[in-house]
């Protein structure tokens, strides 16, 4: 099977590269077996000013970020996904702190009775996201086991045995590199557990020390944890019972909660902590190590690579995502 662009990967790095070449007019073929992803179980925050400010970013790492963020409005368009701009408030200790914090890396932030709330946090529906970038797309659902240069081009072996080749090869396919004869940028696993519940809800999202609360149409998504290192996908009930208890010390919108699915996702991330997103070979883009947050960077990595693939040079100001920057 002959393709023009295979994207290996269907999360929302994968789907936000293919939906937007697909939008350009090329040919998309997204590779990915069927099953959840770790975008899936996600949340769907684009949360740029807790993210700088519970990381404790530098103010050009935040407005990284928040350009990311910035590119949300027009992709959500172009792609019929549904935005909500109701930002986020701070429920954990040191409201002041808070407050200054994400003033001082550009963000608006005022405190409201004992809480700090900012504007400049989003947030989306992740399965509504992902299946409004499936649309239109050819998805071939199984996983690349090998890939190896052929004529000009990439050549494909999936788990089922098929032969595939393709022009361009965007690589968006989680923490686990396939086998190559080339060198691929390093990636770590990184576990999140987080916990839907049913009941009520807050009317935006809730951060505390160790917690947040996101509203969802029906309840709330209750998260996250994250583990370095670890892959497996078990959910751990001890971590469940800390997470409602975070919750509803911080939230008491939730209400008597009911546990209606507990998610364990695994992600990718870089030593740095910074996706990889680009050219790493002719032909062959990577979009890869979102950490923590690919549904925010999901734009801005599309962008990325997609002017890649056209010979375009990214600016400057991105080369922390440069997929060589580790070499």
């Amino acid at each position: 099977m002959r393709c023009d662009v295979i994207v290996v990967g269907a999360g929302a790095l994968g789907l936000a590269v293919a939906a937007t070449l697909f939008r350009r007019g090329r040919s998309v073929t997204v590779l990915a077996p069927d099953g959840p992803t770790a975008s899936a179980q996600a949340a769907g925050m684009l949360a740029p000013a807790f993210e700088s400010a519970l990381e404790g970013l530098a103010s050009g790492d935040a407005q990284l970020l928040r350009q990311a963020r910035d590119l949300w409005p027009g992709f959500a368009q172009a792609h019929e996904l549904n935005l909500f701009r109701d930002g986020a408030e701070w429920r954990g200790p040191d409201p002041e702190g808070m407050r200054d914090r994400l003033r001082t890396r550009g963000f608006k932030a005022d405190i409201r009775g004992s809480a700090v709330v900012t504007p400049d946090d989003w947030r989306i529906d992740p399965w509504q996201a992902l299946a409004a970038l499936r649309s239109g797309l050819v998805r071939v659902a199984e996983r690349l086991v090998r890939l190896e240069e052929s004529g000009g081009g990439w050549r494909l072996t999936t788990d089922g045995g098929r032969d595939l080749s393709a022009r361009q090869i965007v690589l968006a396919s989680g923490w686990q590199n396939p086998d190559c004869g080339i060198v691929l940028p390093q990636l770590l696993p990184v576990r999140g557990q987080a916990v839907r519940v049913r009941g009520g809800a807050p009317r935006r999202i809730i951060r505390g020390d160790g917690v947040y609360v996101v509203p969802q149409t029906s309840g709330a998504i209750v998260g996250a944890t994250m583990e370095q290192g670890r892959s497996d996908t078990t959910p751990d009930a001890a971590t469940t019972e800390q997470l409602l208890l975070k919750a509803s010390a911080v939230c008491p919108e939730l209400g008597a909660t009911e546990v209606e699915r507990v998610h364990v996702g695994v992600r990718g991330a870089s030593p740095d902590g910074w996706p990889y997103a680009g050219l790493l070979r002719p032909g062959l883009a990577v979009a890869l190590a979102p950490r923590r947050n690919g549904w925010l960077l999901a734009p801005l990595i599309a962008e990325l690579v997609t002017g890649a693939l056209q010979g375009r040079d990214p600016a400057p100001a991105l080369d922390r995502l440069s997929p060589g920057r580790m070499a």
